[in-house]
């Protein structure tokens, strides 16, 4: 199995990155990450989107404020054809954000 590395950075949100496919056929895309909300009792979601469909979201529920939470790291597995694509992660949930305190990392196993 090998891995291609399409996005290693630290935020804000949204993050986009382009990269050339080096299959066609099935693969898996490993992302992970972190946002932060000033409220308490709030849902943080990130989406992942190739080529403007999103493919998955994370989500987290945060009970305590101003504080990083680690999102779920997510296993997409997903149909890809070579050549050109776009990956974006974006935060999707109401009064949640991130900063440059945030790391994300999305990596394509193949």
């Amino acid at each position: 199995m090998q891995a291609l590395n399409i996005i290693s950075q630290a935020g804000p949100l949204p993050i986009s990155a382009s990269f050339k496919a080096p299959l066609d056929g099935p693969a898996l895309l490993v992302v992970t990450g972190s946002l932060w909300s000033p409220n308490a009792n709030v849902p943080m979601q990130m989406s992942v989107q190739l080529d403007g469909t999103v493919i998955g979201v994370a989500k987290l529920w945060s009970n305590g404020p101003s504080t990083h939470r680690c999102l779920p790291t997510l296993f997409l597995g997903f149909q890809l054809s070579y050549g050109q694509h776009t990956l974006q992660l974006a935060i999707t949930s109401a009064a949640t954000t991130s900063d440059l305190n945030d790391f994300f990392t999305a990596a394509l196993l193949y």
